[in-house]
């Protein structure tokens, strides 16, 4: 990464600045004698410990490395730069030795680029009256006499600003004072600050629950309204007991199949009547499921089963084609074995399941190739799914519809959250034209609630009448994909007052479906809307590389943890290790989830900021460039290639693929595209496919995705 001028986030440049001029005085004098002790013991000059403060300051509020801040150093009539990566040092003896050395070899500043705002630039001066007459910057920070910093806002830092960088230097001078060689790699917040950013904002509340998994959920309910409607499914319902009574059905045909616990069995199956009892029957085994989409390649499918070690596959005989041979695994065929399923009996299946046992493994994209696999405990899902109950269920009578992949774990409520507390689940056709979607929500509502991608909320607000959208649920969800404020804001404008509300809900596959969300109420001008609030027993975090807090206001990685924490990837121990992390503000034992997305806090509500990798979204589905780019470099006569997304006409992320021959006559282009339809689900495939000569690079020698852009 490379080093710039270091620039406040954007939190503190208020709507309502302070006055040009506006100053706030730290005083230290109480402090003195022992920063000059910490001076002399580091063999720098005084001048380093405000220096030094200065640069920690500076550090808690940038995401980069390393960055620049202006000096003027005492005497001196020439500004210089001062250049620092504050995390090599540990203690606070180390990071003055670190400024005093940086103090030492100061280039000139570099002028401010053409255009660019005064409040980009920084400048710490040993002479505080001649800090502002620069005319240069946006913040000046000036040592007066050895005990008073004084900071000058030049008319971009709003008051409020100033004072929390006034706290801020003061807390880390006296964090040096008392223990120079403490720890100078955590966060040093102003008071209350700390709390808010771990623990008031970030960790939802604790809720004592009955260690009951969804499928006991069920059962227990299926015993209280065995009569009411379960499911509907190609113009067939079946009753509670109906439901009940076809999984244990199942169940005992499995377990005389060797269906063992902690073993994936594959369900690829379309929505229709026989969905529902295979995962409820495939529980009852005290097996974890595995989605296998009927749409997806081949290869993709040979692959999931091959590393989930699939012993069987549910499916039925129309689906065969589709799903093709696979190298291991027994087929069972729900319409061939119908009689000897319809014969298997009712006798209770005793299997116990604990709350860490595997529920169900699905696959979602990865960076190295090859999709991974996420393996979801029980105990994680019967959290997610009783708050869904209570905040979605309980919002009408009439059930969810079900119409999305059994491979997407965005439909997981939709399907099990009615099922707890005696409503109805839809399961719509399968295949779904997305034209015929909102007609077919009409003809089931209202319901109880609608989870849906942001893609589908859009293309309801422009099919729906208003009188339609105004009762079409209790409440529609807009997850899995960013989602717009505009957005929002039409479809709160088409339903009206009192219409059916709109709910955002944010959480990767690896926390279990979710793990934050809340209905939208009030809405940021434009941008994104917030993320919501942790749901009870989970916690999510904005942090530094260093996994200490970042400030409010300041862009940080989101982490999540709590009882949805997946047990890690299937089969991939390194991956696990990288990406789920010992809690260090949790209960022992407790792990996050690092998500590799961007975010800040603004004052408790959780704004979505992007990717902190290449990762996408697209049509809902995460996606990893990585692995496409490597299924295009299989494919002959390619050199080398770039995948990168972008917005299409309608505002939804698209991918484009920038093909570099590894001959002269190059590839055919209809042909990589045809290889990547056989390897990769159809949302992976790039919806651009151009050849280029070369790729093109920055002048920090990275790939210049903005001039690839610039050829479509």
């Amino acid at each position: 990464m490379s080093t710039g001028d270091f620039t406040l986030p954007g939190a503190w440049l208020c709507a309502a600045p302070a006055e040009a001029g506006h100053r706030v005085e730290v005083d230290y004098a109480d402090l003195a004698p022992a920063l000059d002790a910490l001076a002399v013991s580091a063999g720098a000059e005084p001048f380093a410990v405000p220096a030094a403060a200065h640069i920690k300051v500076l550090n808690t509020l940038v995401e980069e490395p390393a960055f620049r801040t202006d000096v003027l150093p005492a005497g001196g009539r020439e500004v210089r730069a001062m250049t620092v990566r504050p995390g090599a040092a540990r203690t606070w003896r180390e990071l003055v030795v670190q400024a005093g050395r940086a103090l030492r070899a100061m280039p000139p500043a570099p002028g401010p680029d053409e255009g660019a705002s005064r409040a980009d630039r920084v400048l710490l001066a040993a002479a505080p009256d001649t800090a502002p007459a620069t005319g240069r910057h946006g913040l000046c920070v000036g040592v007066s006499g050895a005990h008073t910093l004084i900071l000058h806002a030049a008319g971009h830092i709003g008051a409020a600003g100033l004072d929390r960088l006034a706290v801020m230097y003061r807390r880390v001078l006296e964090a040096m004072a008392e223990a120079p060689d403490g720890d100078a790699v955590t966060t040093v917040l102003p008071d209350g600050e700390r709390d808010a950013v771990l623990r008031r904002w970030a960790v939802g509340r604790t809720v004592t629950r009955e260690p009951a998994d969804v499928l006991e959920l069920f059962r227990n309910q299926a015993a209280r309204t065995p009569d009411a409607p379960a499911v509907r499914a190609d113009g067939r319902a079946l009753s509670y007991r109906e439901l009940d009574e076809a999984s244990t059905r199942l169940a005992h045909h499995l377990l005389a199949h060797g269906a063992s616990p902690e073993v994936p069995v594959g369900v690829g199956l379309r929505r229709g009547p026989d969905l529902l009892p295979t995962l409820l029957g495939i529980w009852k085994c005290g097996a974890p499921y595995l989605p296998l989409d009927a749409d997806l390649p081949r290869p993709r499918l040979r692959h999931m089963v091959s590393a989930a070690g699939c012993a069987l596959i549910v499916t039925r005989s129309e689906l065969l084609p589709a799903l093709g041979p696979f190298d291991q695994g027994e087929y069972i065929l729900l319409d061939r074995d119908r009689d000897a399923i319809d014969t298997a009996g009712l006798d209770p299946i005793d299997v116990p399941v604990g709350p860490a046992d595997l529920a169900y493994v699905i696959y979602t994209s990865g960076s190295t190739g090859a999709p991974k696999g996420v393996m979801v405990h029980h105990g994680g899902l019967a959290n997610y799914v009783l708050w869904t109950a209570l905040e979605y269920a309980a919002r009408g009578i009439g059930g969810s519809p079900h119409f999305s992949s059994i491979g997407f774990d965005l439909g997981v409520p939709s399907l099990f959250a009615p099922l707890v507390v005696g409503q109805r689940v839809d399961l719509l056709p399968d295949p779904l034209d997305a034209a015929d979607l909102g007609g077919h929500l009409l003809a089931g509502a209202p319901y109880s609630f609608i989870k849906m991608t942001p893609g589908h909320l859009n293309l309801l607000s422009t099919d729906l009448e208003p009188e339609e959208a105004h009762g079409l649920a209790g409440l529609v969800i807009a997850a899995g994909d960013a989602f717009p404020v505009e957005l929002a804001r039409r479809w709160g404008e088409l339903t009206g007052p009192g219409g059916t509300p709109v709910a955002t809900e944010y959480g990767p596959t690896e926390i279990t479906v979710g793990n934050s969300g809340q209905v939208v109420t009030r809405l940021p001008a434009d941008g994104l809307v917030p993320l919501g609030l942790p749901i009870p027993n989970t916690a999510m975090y904005v942090l530094d590389d260093s996994l200490e807090p970042v400030p409010d206001g300041v862009p940080g990685e989101v982490y999540v943890g709590g009882a949805g924490v997946a047990r890690g990837y299937l089969g991939a121990p390194a991956l696990t290790a990288e990406r789920f992390l010992p809690d260090p503000y949790g209960e022992p034992g407790a792990r996050l989830y690092r998500t590799g997305d961007r975010g800040r806090w603004r004052q408790g509500r959780l704004e979505f900021m992007g990717r902190t990798d290449h990762q996408v979204k697209i049509r809902g589905y995460r996606v990893e460039p990585g692995e496409v780019r490597a299924a295009i470099l299989r494919c002959p006569d390619v050199g080398d290639a770039v995948v990168t997304a972008y917005p299409g006409p309608s505002g939804a992320q698209r991918l484009a693929a920038f093909v570099v021959p590894a001959a002269e006559a190059g590839p055919d282009l209809s042909r990589v595209r045809a290889e990547l339809a056989q390897d990769l689900p159809d949302y992976m495939v790039p919806a651009d496919l151009r050849t280029v000569r070369e790729i093109p690079l920055t002048a920090n020698g990275k790939v210049d995705t903005h001039a690839l852009r610039t050829r479509l």
